[in-house]
C-alpha cells in the first residue's frame, strides 16, 4: 500500500482549534467565533479553507434567524479514514473508521507463529489491505494506523510487553509499521489508546480532564488533560498497575478469572454469577474495591478530573458494581462541599480496542 497524501493537511493550530470546536459543539459560525474567541472574519476564513480540503461541512440549517441562512458546522465523515490495529495473546484485530469516529469495518485474524514478528506484519498488511478493498476505501485518503500495543516504555524505546514477547526489544515500532504498511503510524500503549477512544467517543464533548483506568489483563491509566493525553516525561504516566505487584492479589481482569478458575466455577456462567450475588464474586468485588480505592483517591488528589471511567475486559455489571461501593466510600464522600468527578462505566463490552487505536491518527490530526 502506497503512502497516502496526509501530509497534505498542514493544518495551522487556528485551524485544528476550529476542528475541535466543531467536532464538540457543531456550531454556528457565530457561535464558532464566541467559542474559539476569533473574529468573525478569521472563522469564515478558516473555515472557507477546512470546507475546501474537505474536512467540515454545513450541517443543518439553524431556525428562526432573519436575513441570510446560518447553518452548523460539523466534521465530514467522508473527508478521510482511519486504521487502528490491536494486539492479543493469539490474534490481531483491524478497524477502519470515517473522520467522525463511525465505524467502517472490522477484522481479525489468528496469528499464524506468534514468535515471527514479519510474518505477523504480513497478516495485518493483508488483512487491512482487503478491508480497504471490500469497503472500496483503496482510493481514499488515509490519515494513517494507530497501534494498541502491551506494556510500558523501557529505557531504549522498546515495549515491556509481558504477554506478547514478539513486540519486545524493538525500539521504534512506529517506523516499523509504517515501512511495512506505508502508511503514518502512531503506537501507544492499550491504556492511553483506551482514553483517547473514550475521549473520542461523542459522549464527552463537554469535558477536557478524564482519567480513564482500564481493568485487562494488568491494570493502567490513560489521562487526558485540556483536551490532549498526558504521557509524563519518560511516556509512562498511568502505570498504577505498579501499586499492585505481580505474584500478589491485583485488580484485574486476569486475577478475577483466576479465583473463578481456582474456585471451579464457569467463565461462560460470569455475568450469571454477578446477578446472583454468587459469594466468591462478592468477595473478590469486595477486595478489589478496597484496591481501587487507593487508585481513585491518587486521581482525586493529583489529576482532579472531571470525569473518571472504568472501562476493560471486566463485565460492565461488575464495573458497576464497582463505582457504586466507591461513590459510597468517604474517600469520595468527603469532603462534601467539594466537588466531585463523574464516575463512569462503558454500558455495552467494549467490542475492540482497535476502533479505540483508530482514533489515535484523527487525534494527531487535531492535535
Amino acid at each position: 500500500m502506497p503512502k497516502n497524501d496526509y501530509f497534505s493537511f498542514s493544518l495551522r493550530p487556528s485551524q485544528k482549534l476550529l476542528l475541535n470546536l466543531i467536532r464538540q459543539h457543531t456550531p454556528s459560525r457565530v457561535e464558532l467565533s464566541q467559542l474559539s474567541g476569533l473574529t468573525p472574519g478569521a472563522v469564515t476564513q478558516y473555515c472557507r479553507e477546512l470546507m475546501f480540503l474537505g474536512l467540515i461541512k454545513e450541517g443543518a440549517k439553524i431556525a428562526g434567524k432573519r436575513g441570510l441562512p446560518s447553518y452548523r458546522l460539523e466534521l465530514n465523515p467522508a473527508a478521510c479514514c482511519s486504521v487502528g490495529v490491536s494486539f492479543y495473546e493469539n490474534h490481531f484485530e483491524a478497524s477502519i473508521i470515517d473522520l467522525s469516529g463511525k465505524k467502517l469495518a472490522i477484522s481479525g485474524e489468528t496469528y499464524n507463529d506468534v514468535d515471527n514478528f514479519e510474518q505477523i506484519l504480513l497478516q495485518i498488511k493483508h488483512v487491512v489491505k482487503s478491508m480497504l478493498e471490500k469497503k472500496l476505501l483503496t482510493g481514499a485518503r488515509i490519515l494513517g494506523v494507530g497501534y494498541a500495543v502491551p506494556g510500558y516504555l523501557l529505557a531504549d524505546g522498546s515495549r515491556s510487553s509481558p504477554w506478547l514477547p514478539v513486540l519486545q526489544n524493538k525500539p521504534d515500532l512506529s517506523t516499523i509499521f509504517e515501512a511495512q504498511l506505508g502508511l503514518p503510524a502512531w503506537v501507544e500503549n492499550n491504556t492511553n489508546v483506551n482514553a483517547v477512544g473514550e475521549f473520542y467517543s461523542g459522549n464527552w464533548n463537554k469535558i477536557k480532564d478524564m482519567t480513564v483506568i482500564s481493568i485487562d489483563y494488568g491494570l493502567g491509566a490513560g489521562i487526558i488533560t485540556e483536551g490532549k493525553l498526558t504521557k509524563g516525561g519518560f511516556g509512562n504516566a498511568g502505570e498504577i498497575g505498579a501499586f499492585f505487584p505481580n505474584g500478589e492479589q491485583r485488580p484485574t481482569w486476569k486475577d478475577l478469572k483466576r479465583t473463578l478458575n481456582k474456585e471451579n466455577l464457569p467463565l461462560d456462567q460470569l455475568d450469571n454469577l454477578i446477578a446472583i450475588q454468587h459469594p466468591i464474586i462478592e468477595q473478590w468485588l469486595n477486595r478489589v474495591c478496597e484496591q481501587l480505592q487507593l487508585v481513585i483517591q491518587s486521581v482525586l488528589y493529583w489529576l482532579d478530573p472531571e470525569v473518571i471511567v472504568i472501562t476493560g475486559l471486566l463485565p460492565p455489571a461488575l464495573s458497576k458494581k464497582i463505582i457504586t461501593k466507591i461513590k459510597q466510600s468517604p474517600l469520595y464522600q468527603d469532603p462534601p462541599n467539594k466537588p466531585k468527578p463523574l464516575l463512569h462505566c462503558p454500558e455495552n463490552y467494549m467490542e475492540s480496542i482497535s476502533l479505540a487505536a483508530a482514533c489515535l491518527p484523527i487525534y494527531h490530526l487535531l492535535n
